[in-house]
């Protein structure tokens, strides 16, 4: 099972409740994923500033 199709099962309806099942009985047994920050590129000018 790839990552993609269990991320996809555990955040659907019944996944999210099968997950808080789980970690109640487990904690941290099903992580929640963390959101990743992303640097992004501001274009660069292109004309000069007086």
């Amino acid at each position: 099972m790839t990552l993609e199709i269990y991320y996809r099962i555990i955040n659907s309806g019944a996944g999210k409740k099968l997950k808080e099942i789980l970690n109640g009985l487990i904690p941290g047994l099903i992580p929640e994923p963390a959101p990743v920050r992303v640097p992004v590129r501001r274009p660069e000018q292109t004309g000069k500033r007086r």
